[in-house]
């Protein structure tokens, strides 16, 4: 069980890396949302491409970070069924609904990645007022799908193991 900790918080430097990518993005998405907005009011000018490239940032500000709120135990999570089985019982669900999480988001991942090869294949672009490719931006997407399947894969081992995570509900009935 200790390795499978280790696992985890060496992942969550990388996830840590991940969202701090995000983070930065999100502040330049809202400074050039912000410029656009005085340019267009001030001298009539908006910055060309604005809204394609804000629209294009978006899924790599969630997908970046989709991990990390799962490394730190942040999503919504459901004990209306669990919350009056004993500790084992409740750990046993828990790891299994982990262990499904990996796999829904791993078969999300490969959608996505046969979505992005498509894309990168015929070099789609975004059209509008400037033109760049968008299969990077899908193959971000598969990225973080990715990383969250692997999230909820070493949550399942820990939990099944004994572990505790940062969210568990089993380590307060205890």
């Amino acid at each position: 069980m200790e390795s499978l900790e280790q696992i985890r918080r060496g992942y969550g430097v990388f996830l840590r890396f991940c969202g701090l990518i995000a983070g930065v993005l999100t502040f330049v998405v809202m400074c050039l949302v912000v410029a656009n907005a005085l340019l267009r009011f001030l001298v009539n000018a908006p910055i060309a491409g604005t809204l394609e490239l804000t629209e294009s940032a978006l899924p790599l500000i969630i997908f970046l970070s989709l991990a990390l709120t799962q490394w730190q135990g942040g999503h919504i999570k459901v004990v209306l069924l669990t919350q009056h089985l004993p500790a084992g019982g409740q750990r046993a669900f828990k790891a299994l609904a982990m262990l499904l999480g990996a796999l829904l988001f791993a078969w999300a991942a490969y959608a996505g990645f046969l979505m992005a090869l498509k894309s990168w294949s015929y070099g789609e672009l975004e059209r509008g007022a400037i033109r760049f490719p968008i299969w990077p931006i899908k193959f971000a997407v598969f990225f973080g799908l990715s990383m969250l399947s692997l999230q909820f894969l070493i949550d399942a081992l820990l939990v099944a193991a004994g572990g505790r995570l940062p969210d568990s509900e089993v380590e307060q009935t205890q």
